[in-house]
Parts: C-alpha cells; structure tokens; sequence
C-alpha cells in the first residue's frame, strides 16, 4: 500500500470516475445507479489508451447485446423452455467467442447485455426500453471514466511538455486485459474454448427454469457471474496442469471480494446508508483499497476487482440512500450462487470426463 505514486494516482482516478458516474446518473434520474458506476469502475486503467480500448469495446459490445436482447427477448418470454435455451445457447456461443478473442472484452459485454436484457424480458413490458437503459446506463458509466481518465493524462502530457528534462514515474502496470491470440487453431485450444462455454451454457440453462417460475431478484447477478468467472484467457489455462484451475481460482477469488464486501457492507450500511457524504466517502474508502489490491499481484488482483464491483453493488443503491442492507445482500447472494452452480456443474464434467 502506498499513499503516492503510480498505484495511489490510478486509485485516485477509480474513486473518481465512480463519484462522478454516481453524480451523473443522480442528474439524469437513471434507476440502476450500481450498474452506471461499476461501467465506471471496470473500464479504468493505468494506461490512457488501453482505457479508450476498453470503453469502445464495452460500448460496442453493450450496443450488440442490447439489440440482440431486444430481438429475441419478447419471443423467450412465452415459455420457461424457450427462456432456457435462448439464455443457454446465448452463453455457450458467446463465451466461445469470447475466450480466446483479441476482443475478449467487447464480446464478453455483448454476452452479458444479451443475457441481462434476454432474463428480465418476461417481467416488463417493453423489451426495447430495457435494452436502451441498459446501453445508457453503460454509456454513462463509461463517459465518467474516459473525463477523469482524460484529464489525468491531459495533466502528465502538460507537466511533460513545460518539463522536459523533468522525468515522471511510469504509470502503474495495467491490468492484463481478458485476451488471447485468435490465430492459432490448434485442436487442444479449440476444446478449450469449448468447455469453458459448454459449462457456462449448462449453468445458465439449469438455473433459468427454476429462475422462471420463481422470479428470483438476484438473477441477473447469477448471469454475470457465471460468465465472467469463465473468461479466462487461452494461455493462462494453458500454462497450468489440468484445465480448471485457473477458474478455480478466479471463482476463490470472486468469492473471497464478494464475502469481504458483504461483511464491510453489514457493520456500515446501518450506521452510514442514510448519510449521502458519509456513505460516499466509505465508498471513495473501499474503492480506493480494491484498486490498489486490482493494480497488484496478478494472482490476487481478482480480489480487488470483485471486492470493488460488490462494494459498489452494496453501497450504490437504486434510487436514494438506505441503510437496509437486504436489497445490497441479496445481491451478493446471486453471486454466490452463481458460483455454487457452476462449481455443481464443473464437478459433474469432471466426473463425466474421467468416467467415460
């Protein structure tokens, strides 16, 4: 931990693309505050230009999943079947591509809007202006982090040009993007891919029709999780012996940022929730550590992301500040059970694969 340099400024930047994310979507009276300023959250990086990948392939990738949602998510919504295949299907073929892709990010945004818009289709009434909240919602999010991220880099570069002989430290390392090189097709790396989204499609599909007759809230949270956990690049399952292991650990690690998360959100929701500057300065607290832990070690700095995205989810309510802690909780919980789900899943593949 360190209070200035590299990893301090980045950590300054992440606090503040999420404070003006949430500021923006107050003005523009959006529902899903949380979801504006985890796009905030997750689109930042140390570099300026991996930044401006990042949000033009989430923009892009949020815009192709919200028409596809829209296509398809009235048509679902006549029957739990239909539900289940489409969200299956659309996980399975979306996470194949998404593994693997130099634009790992963009499909996984495109995935993932699909699904969201796709599970929420048979519970409102028009399909088509969920799928534009969606995109708007992004888009907000995403324009926050580009403004702070652009002005930092706009500072360094006049610092730069009135001190020349006046040598800046480097940016803090950035954050391995989701990526792997498409190029090769070697039949191992195919399977790979595969089953990586074969178990995220089976995942899915199990849990949306019990999802269908329950209406459970926390749905969406399930959807996210099991997909993200599973991106996981070509050559980092590769380089190690047996293929779920690197899940493993991100599914350790998401796990561990989301109960850390839950247990900081139990002791000062009650005591701050109602309390718009003393909740937004626990919050500036909490996000400024995760992405100090995010900027570090590349094998806990899943912790500090999903510690980051369930801070975000627990203290960032829908509409006005609370100190109920259920809606927050509840949240959390999809994402533990998403985990749960696959790991049934996983573990039963395994069984198959050794047996036969």
């Amino acid at each position: 931990m360190r209070w200035h340099g590299p990893r301090a400024v980045l950590s300054l930047q992440t606090v503040g693309s999420v404070l003006l994310a949430i500021v923006l979507a107050d003005a523009l009276h959006l529902a899903d505050r949380w979801w504006v300023a985890i796009s905030a959250y997750v689109v930042l990086r140390a570099d300026f230009s991996t930044s401006l990948s990042r949000a033009a392939q989430r923009l892009a990738g949020t815009a192709g999943g919200a028409v596809l949602g829209f296509a398809v998510g009235a048509w679902v919504a006549r029957s739990p079947w239909s539900y289940a295949v489409v969200l299956g299907l659309t996980a399975t073929l979306g996470l194949y591509r998404a593994i693997g892709s130099t634009r790992s990010y963009g499909w996984a945004l495109a995935t993932i809007t699909t699904l969201l818009v796709v599970s929420e289709a048979p519970e409102v009434h028009d399909v088509a202006a969920l799928a534009v909240q969606r995109f708007v919602d992004v888009f907000v999010g995403t324009a926050a982090c580009l403004v702070v991220a652009g002005l930092v880099f706009a500072v360094r570069r006049a610092w730069e040009s009135r001190h020349p002989n006046v040598v800046l430290p480097p940016t803090a390392a950035p954050i391995p993007v989701e990526a792997a090189d498409l190029k090769t097709t070697q039949p191992r790396m195919r399977r790979l891919r595969a089953l990586q989204a074969i178990q995220g499609g089976i995942t899915i599909a199990a849990l949306s029709v019990p999802a269908w007759y329950r209406q459970w809230p926390n749905f969406p949270q399930m959807l996210v999780t099991v997909a993200m956990v599973l991106l996981v690049p070509l050559p980092a399952l590769l380089r190690r012996q047996g293929e779920d292991n690197v899940v493993a650990l991100r599914m350790a690690n998401r796990t561990l940022g989301c109960l850390l998360a839950a247990v900081v959100a139990l002791a000062a929701l009650p005591v701050v929730g109602d309390k718009p500057l003393a909740c937004l300065s626990v919050l500036a607290a909490g996000l400024w550590l995760a992405a100090h832990v995010q900027a570090g070690n590349a094998g806990t700095s899943y912790i500090g992301t999903q510690f980051g995205v369930a801070f975000i989810i627990a203290f960032v309510q829908d509409h006005a500040g609370s100190t109920d802690a259920g809606p927050a909780m509840l949240r959390l919980l999809g994402i533990v059970a998403g985990i749960a789900a696959l790991s049934v899943v996983m573990l039963g593949q395994s069984w198959l694969r050794r047996r036969w």
